[in-house]
């Protein structure tokens, strides 16, 4: 508006494509640990050493 006065309902504000859990999405083409028919809660139960060590940086 050019006689200076504030319009709230006038502001423009752009963002990401965001769902839920505020994570930003994009496609990668690749399927899934699922979809790949990987059981992730065995792999991570199996794995639970390395990983903690990985986020630890000792690995």
């Amino acid at each position: 508006m050019r006689n200076g006065m504030f319009v709230p309902a006038t502001r423009i504000k752009s963002s990401p494509d965001v769902k839920n859990d505020g994570k930003a999405r994009f496609d990668t083409g690749k399927p899934t640990l699922t979809q790949q028919g990987i059981d992730v809660d065995k792999l991570i139960r199996d794995n639970h050493e390395f990983i903690e060590n990985v986020r630890k940086g000792t690995r």
